[in-house]
């Protein structure tokens, strides 16, 4: 049996991933130790290193003192309504301008393509007086609304996408045994689409659930506002205990990592699909 040599290439190829990797994973690394020291000690010299005294009590200040649970809450209820929105929307708006043949298709495909040239926070005034005429300043659907509409250009593009890859003869064949085109669409196409909507699930999600500008803008109360806004009012004037701070970051990362960890086969076979189908 003939040993395996390893050429310059590959070690140096085999450096660079484990360079990454590491690089990868420092920040998370630091973030979590940082979350488990004092001031003393993070301003002390001790900046890489794990922390001398595992100070677990900066979490359950940042979670009763700094209101963080009340913020987590709030941060799932507008990126949950957002993504079930955005991904309702976009997938009937794509199936209709793709699948049906009506007046002013490519023009209306256009013109919902266009959203995606307009940064969300260019039409901040605009939008501040629209949810002031409608009373929906400091509520979630004040978030909702703005968030929605801003997504659905970029889910559209990613949907759009796939479903012009599916062969019409399935609907055919569905349309021939008597099904209407919402059975179709929810029955037929839907399903073969899940690797899809993960993928703009994803985008949608780091999109709304680090928002800052509007959610500091459209918000004045605890009781609605979001993660992100939260974790700004935890700095003080004066002095800033920065344990709790690291703690609430810690807290606020998870659910990215976990949404990762849990759908990124799903875009894995997506972007398979994409390349296969192309």
């Amino acid at each position: 049996m003939k040993k395996r040599t390893l050429s310059p290439g590959r070690v140096a190829i085999q450096v660079f991933l484990i360079l990454w990797t590491v690089a990868c994973i420092f920040p998370l690394y630091w973030l979590f130790s940082f979350s488990l020291k004092d001031n003393a000690e993070i301003f002390g010299g001790n900046v890489v290193g794990l922390p001398s005294h595992w100070i677990w009590s900066n979490y359950t200040t940042a979670w009763g003192a700094g209101k963080i649970s009340l913020y987590l809450r709030n941060s799932v209820i507008t990126t949950a309504a957002t993504l079930l929105l955005t991904l309702f929307l976009s997938f009937m708006s794509s199936y209709g301008l793709l699948r049906m043949r009506w007046k002013g298709q490519k023009a209306t495909m256009t013109y919902l393509l266009l959203g995606l040239m307009i940064p969300m926070h260019a039409a901040l005034k605009p939008l501040l007086g629209i949810l002031m005429d409608i009373n929906v300043l400091s509520t979630h659907l004040g978030l909702i609304i703005p968030y929605t509409a801003f997504n659905i250009p970029m889910a559209i593009l990613i949907i759009s996408g796939f479903i012009g890859s599916i062969p019409y003869e399935m609907e055919e064949a569905a349309y021939i045994d008597g099904s209407g085109v919402y059975r179709t669409a929810f029955t037929i196409i839907l399903p073969m689409m899940v690797p899809a909507l993960v993928t703009a699930a994803i985008f949608v999600f780091l999109q709304v659930w680090n928002e800052m500008l509007m959610a500091s803008v459209f918000v004045s109360t605890d009781n609605v506002r979001t993660l992100t806004v939260g974790i700004q009012q935890m700095f003080g004037q004066y002095q800033t205990d920065w344990g709790p701070i690291g703690a609430a970051l810690v807290i606020s990362t998870l659910p990215t990592l976990i949404l990762y960890l849990c759908m990124s086969s799903q875009v894995q076979r997506s972007l398979i699909a994409g390349a296969v189908k192309g």
